[in-house]
């Protein structure tokens, strides 16, 4: 197991090039192997380590089983950080979903590019997880169980147990004298989990020998399958040639009927948003299917939304910022900070930008930044007569949630330029000189996983 582990954790780190580790150690005994394990590689490696305990305060012991966790944690040479879940589970939840996602969320927050979070999760969880998503009726991706390797906020998760038994998990804790904390929780028949690991399956294992194994190999069969759909998936994303926190409809219509959610669940994924089930894919896609040709249906979950202008998905937040109804002085030389993006000026690199004259600028008794009120007009440098805002916002094919969110630069109560799209033609500067606003909404996700 030894030699299988550190295998394991040496392709984790060569396939994310990570430099940090950091174990999450519940005390229970597959966690106070990995935890010994990791302590072994790391002190190998030259690698910095430390442990994160998430207490949920589910029990009444937790508080002592997280000072149980430092003092373990301490007696390898290890810090432990033992992280507090102040809320409570919803009334009506499911009080393992609520935890995994308390835990994961706090892991998350605490991952740098250079972090690999390991977690304990060995060849028996993965059985019981298959198992549960057969039940549940999962697709490809719930049947190919829980990866190996994932994305944790901006760094990975990694699980360098997955090809051990809880036997030989349980035998290196017995042969290194490990102490271990047994939650009461895992003995309770009320979660689904313990009623498929301590019934279910080995009821199974007795009726079909080798069925644990048969599960192990159905995830596998999976895994292949779920690499050719994202493969495919990514080819028709690609195609389009889109910024990653949009997807033309034409990739899901060239996918057609029966490959069309997953085109659209690999988008939501390369992304890092979470991944919506099966009912709300189908839910984004038959909205996206009966709204009129030139509507602009939203479907949210959570906090997250799909949003449809023209031809073209947006994946945003659920809820999206007010802009500001006062007008703002703005001095041209700092950066305009807002919630959802960053309004900056610099000299024209290049020739045929369309910038401001710094004259006007420097001449200016003042320079502010509104957003829209409606009726506002321009005359983009290079036509002969103004137009409205709306046409003009039409003709650029901006999208109507950013119309409002797009700051708008007044010099002397004169609309002198629309960052990133047109500076008016009084205002301009001559060609290859002046002052180009640079501006981009950070509201998207950005990240391709």
């Amino acid at each position: 197991m030894y030699e299988a582990v550190f295998v394991a954790l040496t392709d984790l780190l060569v396939r994310t090039r990570s430099s940090r580790l950091l174990v999450a150690y519940s005390g229970g005994r597959d966690s106070a192997a990995l935890l010994h394990l990791a302590a072994a590689f790391a002190h190998q490696r030259y690698l910095p380590l430390s442990a994160v305990h998430v207490d949920h305060g589910l029990d009444p012991a937790s508080a002592d089983w997280a000072d149980r966790c430092r003092a373990q944690a301490a007696s390898l040479g290890i810090d432990c950080v033992v992280l507090r879940v102040a809320a409570a589970p919803p009334a009506g939840a499911s009080i393992e979903a609520w935890a995994r996602e308390q835990r994961y969320t706090r892991l998350a927050a605490l991952c740098d590019a250079s972090t690999l979070v390991l977690t304990g999760h060995h060849e028996d969880d993965q059985a019981e997880t298959i198992l549960q998503r057969v039940l549940a009726g999962a697709g490809p991706h719930g049947l190919s169980g829980m990866p190996a390797l994932r994305s944790c906020g901006a760094g990975f998760l990694g699980r360098p147990l997955l090809a051990c038994s809880r036997a030989s998990i349980d035998d290196y804790v017995m042969r290194h004298d490990l102490p271990w904390v047994d939650d009461p929780a895992n003995a309770n028949e009320r979660f689904v989990r313990n009623r498929l690991r301590n019934s279910l399956l080995p009821s199974l294992d007795d009726a079909v020998p080798g069925a644990r194994r048969g599960l192990i190999r159905l995830a596998r069969i999976q895994q292949d399958v779920v690499q050719g759909l994202d493969r495919h998936a990514d080819v028709l994303i690609d195609a389009a040639g889109l910024p990653a926190w949009q997807l033309a409809e034409s990739s899901l219509s060239a996918a057609g009927v029966e490959l069309a959610p997953f085109v659209l669940r690999r988008a939501l994924s390369r992304i890092g948003f979470p991944r919506p089930g099966r009912r709300q894919l189908q839910e984004i896609l038959g909205t996206l299917r009966q709204a009129q040709p030139a509507g602009q249906p939203v479907v949210r979950w959570g906090d997250y939304a799909v949003r449809r202008y023209r031809d073209r998905l947006y994946f945003t937040a659920a809820t999206l910022p007010m802009p500001p109804t006062q007008t703002m002085t703005w001095d041209c030389r700092a950066a305009f900070e807002l919630p959802w993006g960053t309004l900056g000026a610099r000299a024209a690199t290049a020739t045929g930008q369309v910038a401001l004259d710094p004259a006007r600028l420097q001449g200016a008794a003042a320079v502010s930044v509104r957003f829209r009120r409606g009726g506002e007009r321009c005359q983009p440098l290079g036509r002969d007569h103004g137009q409205s805002l709306k046409k003009l916002f039409q003709e650029w094919g901006i999208p109507p949630w950013e119309r409002a969110l797009l700051p708008l630069v007044y010099i002397d109560g004169e609309l002198a330029a629309v960052p990133g799209y047109c500076v008016a033609a009084p205002f301009a500067a001559n060609p290859g000189g002046g002052i180009v606003l640079d501006w981009a909404f950070d509201f998207y996700p950005q990240r391709v996983t």
